[in-house]
């Protein structure tokens, strides 16, 4: 069974009905169903995403902590990526390297009707398998002055999958029906070279200069305009899976106050990070050269935590934070433009709590745990710009626990869970939301870190 959506109706027909059709109407339903394609495929991605398309945490301690440490510093990577201020609360000196294994479960499933009053319905799974994900981090107070020197290279972002055309589900069904095979794969490193003061034996404020390496590649790149060189009457969009690499820069900001009688406040802001436009080479319908560009930041995030450590062997915190997806380059536009190019991700701006504690065992054994809670930046509105889009976990899990070989040498582990989420809507085009139509993401992930910490 071949499926069109029909320009004044929106509902699919059966070949039998295809054929009958007029040229200009089976012309327009092939282009209207192929422009639906593209706003699926530009917004495949979250292999790595867990708070939309950023990282929960750094690190096999903060991502044990549920990424809480605005106001909790444990460890360096913590610190160093959620407030700068809080890097004096660490050992003087500090060396750390964490490596995270991460496995998102995705699966997209798509129903519309088929024109004589049933449903075509099929679920199809993305076949990414397991991310690595570094980090590393390097703190050290400068002897005989109020200053402590901070060096943080981290992957904080990211998002890919890889989707097979499925002749089973609409939406993957081959081009001209569906759009056939989908894979993408956005990855962001930022560099942190951070300098903190010490006001007094309370406060301290910290900065920080962020520089930020990026690789983008989607296929097809529905975000460019598509065309018809071939003069076949289907418009297509060209791939940009050849990808490319972008440079973005922006700073962050931190105060922490660490109190005599145990209660810890902290507060930081990283700016948005501005990236160069990714460009591509691609080629149209019969093989001549296009440039295609899309412009990509990444978001401003405000935290607040508050942190506790007056019960012996233990350590709470709880920390307060905002992404701002909505005032971002690349997410807070929707839609198509008149030329049929997808214009962006349409995602919401969020807030997450994450609240965690630490607890030492022993002088060898510490464990650890942490909750987060946050609102998928994709709805039910959304989510027809968004089909293989992962962003949509809202619950997620960490645990941890650290050995301690001796003061100097220390062994992390960890694991985090985002708890399966799901979001459905219907599937847009140019003409706006298909009659009948129906997509829903359904999304997990699991992660494994491990990592090491040497005191000098």
């Amino acid at each position: 069974m071949l499926i069109y959506l029909t320009s004044n109706s929106g509902y699919p027909q059966s070949e039998a009905q295809r054929a009958s059709s007029p040229p200009d109407m089976k012309y327009t339903a092939t282009r209207n169903l192929t422009f639906t394609a593209a706003t699926l495929a530009l917004f495949a991605g979250g292999a790595v995403a867990q708070s939309g398309h950023n990282l929960n945490g750094v690190g096999a301690v903060n991502q044990g902590m549920a990424g809480v440490s605005t106001a909790l510093p444990i460890d360096p990577s913590g610190a160093l990526h959620w407030n700068p201020g809080a890097i004096t609360g660490l050992h003087s000196g500090v060396l750390q390297f964490s490596m995270e294994m991460f496995k998102p479960t995705l699966t997209i499933d798509s129903t519309v009707p088929d024109g004589s009053g049933g449903f075509i319905h099929g679920a199809t799974d993305s076949d990414l398998g397991v991310s690595a994900i570094p980090s590393f981090a390097f703190v050290h107070e400068i002897e005989g002055t109020e200053w402590t020197f901070g060096l943080g290279a981290f992957g904080v972002a990211g998002f890919g999958v890889d989707f097979a055309a499925d002749g089973t589900n609409p939406i993957f069904m081959p081009a001209p029906n569906g759009f056939g095979q989908v894979s993408s794969e956005f990855q962001m490193l930022q560099l942190t070279p951070t300098f903190t003061r010490q006001l007094d034996k309370n406060w301290s404020v910290g900065f920080a200069p962020t520089i930020n390496q990026a690789r983008l590649r989607v296929a097809p790149g529905s975000f460019a305009s598509p065309d018809d060189a071939n003069g076949d009457g289907t418009p297509s969009y060209p791939s940009a899976g050849s990808g490319d690499d972008s440079w973005g820069f922006g700073g962050q900001i931190g105060a922490f106050y660490k109190g005599d009688d145990g209660w810890n406040f902290g507060a930081s802001y990283k700016s948005t990070q501005n990236f160069q436009a990714f460009k591509f080479n691609a080629v149209d319908e019969v093989g001549m050269p296009r440039i295609l560009e899309f412009d990509m930041d990444f978001p401003a995030i405000a935290s607040l935590g508050v942190g506790y450590t007056g019960f012996d062997r233990w350590q709470l915190g709880a920390d307060l934070r905002y992404i701002d997806y909505a005032n971002t380059n690349g997410f807070e536009k929707s839609g198509f433009d008149a030329t049929g190019a997808v214009q962006g991700f349409d995602w919401d701006s969020i807030m997450i709590l994450a609240i965690a504690a630490q607890y030492e065992v022993s002088s060898n054994w510490t464990v650890r745990g942490g909750l987060s809670f946050n609102g998928s930046p994709i709805d039910a509105s959304s989510i027809g710009y968004n089909i293989p889009a992962p962003a949509i976990i809202e619950n997620h899990l960490g645990l941890g626990l650290t050995y301690n070989f001796n003061d100097h040498m220390l062994l992390d582990l960890g694991y985090t869970h985002g708890f399966e989420s799901s979001v459905n809507g219907p599937i847009q085009s140019p003409a706006g939301p298909a009659p009948g139509s129906d997509v829903n993401a359904t999304m997990s992930t699991d992660s494994v870190l491990i990592g090491v910490r040497m005191n000098f």
